[in-house]
């Protein structure tokens, strides 16, 4: 088998593996178009509020010992 013919297969054969990949059709978002935000991830959740600093409080000291609980 001559080099050129060999590379033509090699071609042949990478190109119809990756043509085995995909799936047919045009690609589908996976849930109801008003629910949907491109490109955040399916479904989207609202962030939480951040917190005031003017409220914020110390972290409740542990005693120690408490991560063997």
């Amino acid at each position: 088998m001559s080099p050129g013919m060999s590379r033509t297969l090699l071609a042949l054969l990478a190109l119809a593996t990756l043509a085995a990949c995909g799936r047919a059709g045009p690609p589908r978002v996976p849930g109801p178009k008003e629910e949907v935000t491109y490109p955040r991830a399916y479904p989207r959740y609202e962030p939480l509020p951040k917190p005031d600093p003017a409220t914020r409080t110390a972290p409740a000291s542990q005693p120690q010992g408490a991560w063997f609980r």
